[in-house]
């Protein structure tokens, strides 16, 4: 007997016999369970063939294709001694053992010549993939002179058809019959190596991968999936002329395993799991987790509160009418060169599960959402995933949100509220998942942050972007003796591996673990809402709603509603807590008023006005502005051409606005084009 039929027969007692650490037979149960689920492959964990017999081992490493065919042989024995119905019903080609968790990780960038031929494991996300096509494997050919019919096998991908019919010799075209052939799906995808293993300054490499039968299609572009496949090798023929002496090379996928979830690929022991539980029994884990966020950063406690609950996320809802409201928060911080953004943007892209970091003028609308490429090989147009739509389920990160042009900014609009990514170009119509939290990072208009102005001539952004933010924050650089001491002594002693002055007793939460507790947190958590919490939150809503009856500034809108829900579910979860507590409503609230106040107060009434964020002119200024529109409208009524601005003003501040506010208007209308002055000293209305 050959050592192959040796292996044959122990992989067929390895499918009856293996036993789990619970005691049960996973491919036993599994391999019952077939026929009735109408599978045709069972997935093979390699750990668990090798512990049961160290043989496989040196067969995969040498013989890889040998080693491949062994295993689906004996898959075929097994299932016709077991289920002969439903072998017979099938051709069993199409029966596959596929191997998964294969020992032999390869980076992508660390693939070679010596590869070639063997079995190998890699992981990356995929960028695009092509549409699923039938692949000829055995050809039924019929002779157009005596009509004989010709089976042939198509080997290599290539369709070769027969040079003569066997019958009446003749050397003639030959016809091919699709109904009598057999076809298998196929479908080539382009997997690259994941930004987290990417090394700084490099370009991300890319492999493409064949995939045939049942593995077609499992997996979508921007998911996280692992191959164990031969590493094959395809002549190069980019240049005319005939085949160049280099090959280019692919890997003819055997196991496909993709993570759904997330947080999957992270390894969460049994003591991990202790020291999580413990973590969130602590009192304090809240300060804890905070003070973990950044802490090469001084200060901002509030806005690193936010960006803690922003990575712990609130909880995805689907209504009855198929109506979905997001749970993840979007944060935008707007300061003053030097005040820390961008490092806070870098450590929560290396904290966050699918984190990715992107800047400015090097992001196209494109890059973010996704691009439509054209297949050279095929020439097809094939879809290739963009940074929100790899980011999906985790974290985006955008720096110098404000150097990005206008209209590839517009792309992250649908993305924010909807978490989806539409495309609709070159005949593909199409919407992507992506269900992730955007952090961005925005740097005034003026170069500093210049409190006399509004929000909206300081950041120059429109209204529809700035109200999908749930928060917005102002990092303002202000000069305080004590404060900037106080950084700089932190900043020295870090230069010189000091523990900074005052240092808490218990130390932060360091990253590693802490990417842990938010992957546990977000898998196991599901928090709801309690009745204490929504009567906090309802009260604060109405109660800062009522300030505004009588024609009042609007305070607060539906959309800061939905955001303290999210906020207080993502506190809960902070605490692995299953209900929103009335403290994490008042918590979600503290953080809701402390950004308000920085984005949305009015200086002129001392009240809160949204409109300030998400329109040109605050309640106040656009009461102010009827009041000059009518006092202008009513002197040109008269019988004037164009209005006196002395007079206009004088006229404004009878109507009862203070001159100094009447000047600062005139200003503003004057700004916008709904005044204009035809020449020094006089005004008129555009519409007259």
């Amino acid at each position: 007997m050959s050592s192959y039929d040796e292996s044959q027969e122990r992989f067929e007692e390895f499918l009856r016999t293996y036993k789990d650490s619970q005691g049960a037979l996973p491919y036993w149960a599994r391999l019952q369970q077939m026929s009735i689920n109408a599978e045709v492959s069972l997935s093979i964990d390699y750990q668990d063939l090798i512990s049961f017999d160290n043989v496989f081992v040196t067969l995969a490493a040498e013989n890889p294709q040998r080693f491949i065919d062994t295993i689906n042989a004996a898959l075929v024995s097994v299932l016709r001694v077991e289920d002969p119905d439903y072998v017979n019903s099938l051709d069993i080609t199409t029966i596959k053992a596929r191997i998964t968790n294969y020992s032999e990780h390869v980076p992508l960038r660390a693939i070679r010549s010596k590869h070639i031929g063997k079995l190998v494991h890699v992981s990356g996300i995929m960028m695009r993939a092509s549409e699923v096509k039938p692949l000829l494997v055995q050809a039924m050919f019929q002779c157009r002179i005596c009509d004989e019919k010709i089976p042939q096998t198509q080997e290599e991908g290539r369709y070769t058809e027969p040079a003569r019919c066997p019958l009446c010799d003749k050397k003639t075209p030959m016809k091919l019959l699709p109904q009598e052939s057999q076809f298998r799906d196929w479908q080539k995808v382009r997997v690259q190596e994941s930004p987290d293993e990417l090394p700084p300054g490099q370009m991300p490499r890319s492999i493409d991968i064949v995939l045939e039968g049942d593995t077609v299609d499992v997996s979508r572009p921007g998911d996280l999936v692992k191959v164990t496949g031969v590493l094959q090798t395809t002549p190069d023929f980019s240049r005319r002329g005939g085949k160049l002496a280099t090959f280019n090379i692919f890997i003819e996928a055997n196991g496909v395993e993709v993570s759904e979830k997330e947080y999957e690929q992270l390894e969460i022991s049994e003591e991990d799991e202790k020291k999580i539980r413990e973590l969130a029994e602590d009192p304090y884990v809240h300060q804890r987790i905070v003070a973990s966020i950044a802490p090469s950063i001084q200060g901002y406690d509030t806005i690193k509160e936010s960006i803690a609950l922003l990575l712990f996320g609130g909880v995805g809802k689907k209504l009855p009418d198929g109506t979905r409201i997001r749970g993840k928060s979007n944060i935008l911080m707007i300061g003053d060169p030097g005040t820390g953004k961008s490092q806070i943007l870098k450590f929560v892209a290396g904290l966050a599960a699918r984190g990715l970091y992107t800047s400015g003028k090097g992001t196209t609308a494109a890059g973010l959402t996704a691009a439509v490429m054209h297949d050279p090989e095929s020439g097809a147009m094939t879809l290739e995933a963009g940074a929100l739509v790899l980011s999906d389920q985790g974290t985006a990160c955008i720096d110098e949100f404000d150097k990005m042009d206008p209209d590839d900014r517009t792309a992250i609009h649908e993305a924010m509220e909807q978490h989806t990514v539409s495309i609709a170009k070159a005949g593909i119509v199409a919407t992507l998942n992506a269900r992730t939290s955007v952090l961005a990072a925005a740097n005034p208009a003026l170069g500093r942050y210049e409190s006399s102005l509004s929000v909206q001539d300081n950041i120059k952004l429109p209204f529809t972007i700035l109200s999908r933010f749930d928060l917005v924050w102002i990092m303002v650089d202000t000069i305080d003796a004590k404060k900037d001491r106080e950084i700089a002594q932190f900043i020295l002693n870090m230069h010189q591996a000091k523990k900074p002055k005052g240092e808490s007793a218990t130390p932060p939460v360091p990253p590693a673990f802490l990417k842990k507790y938010i992957g546990y947190a977000n898998i196991n958590v599901i928090p709801q809402l309690s009745a204490e919490a929504a009567e906090v939150i309802e009260n604060f809503y109405v109660d800062l709603r009522k300030s505004a009856e009588g024609g009042a500034a609007v305070p607060i809108t539906a959309r800061q509603l939905e955001s303290l829900v999210r906020l207080s579910e993502a506190r809960a979860k902070m605490a692995l807590r299953s209900k929103v507590t009335k403290e994490d409503a008042q918590a979600s609230i503290r953080l809701m008023e402390d950004s308000l106040r920085m984005v949305a107060l009015d200086r002129v009434t001392g009240r809160i006005d949204i409109d300030r964020l998400v329109s040109k002119m605050s309640a106040s200024q656009r009461s102010s502005s009827d009041i000059i529109i009518k006092a202008i409208r009513d002197m040109e009524s008269d019988g004037a051409s164009t209005v006196n601005k002395d007079a206009l003003i004088q006229r404004a501040v009878s109507m009862g606005l203070a001159k100094e506010q009447a000047e600062e208007v005139i200003e503003k209308l004057l700004a916008e084009g709904i005044l204009y002055s035809p020449k020094e000293g006089k005004i008129r209305h555009s519409q007259s």
